[in-house]
């Protein structure tokens, strides 16, 4: 199952040169197992280079919510680079 958050055509995630941030994504609630994700550029404020990104983590986000618990996916990335960067997640399950 490949995937990506946004979705296209949705307004793509920010982050700030030599920011760092925490960035969410869910199937519904639904825990669809162990993915495999990469932050892809879209974007940036300038044609500098490099501009990367690196996830620094990844988690998974356990809360209780009215009708049982949901689970959220977490993970945190880095922009390293000089420019601003926009960007958006591909991602697929794990087999």
């Amino acid at each position: 199952m490949a995937w990506q958050f946004p979705p296209p055509g949705a307004t793509r995630w920010f982050l700030a040169h030599g920011q760092a941030a925490q960035f969410g994504y869910s199937f519904g609630g639904t825990y669809q197992g162990p993915q495999y994700v990469e932050a892809k550029l879209d974007s940036s404020s300038g044609a500098a280079d490099p501009r990367d990104l690196v996830v620094q983590w990844h988690g998974i986000e356990n809360r209780a919510v009215f009708g049982g618990a949901q689970d959220n996916y977490i993970l945190g990335i880095w922009n390293p680079s000089t420019t601003d960067i926009w960007f958006h997640l591909d991602g697929g399950g794990v087999t």
